[in-house]
């Protein structure tokens, strides 16, 4: 599931910083409403176009610490 989070920064900002950006900690689950926090266990990358140029973005992935894994 995908949730937004408005970081106050631009985007080249946000694309100096990388992985070192100030990511949300999640309290929540967002899919089951479950109370007890998601675990940041890793990073993916998107692009974004815009008017300015092209930029690599690093997408923090969460998950449940007693997710099943694969």
């Amino acid at each position: 599931m995908i949730q937004f989070h408005d970081f106050g920064i631009d985007i080249q900002t946000y694309t100096d910083r990388g992985k070192e950006n100030d990511f949300p900690d999640v309290n929540q689950c967002p899919h089951c409403l479950s109370r007890r926090p998601l675990h940041r266990h890793g990073y993916y990358q998107r692009y974004a176009l815009t008017a300015e140029g092209e930029y690599r973005l690093w997408i923090a992935r969460y998950a449940r610490e007693n997710a099943a894994k694969p």
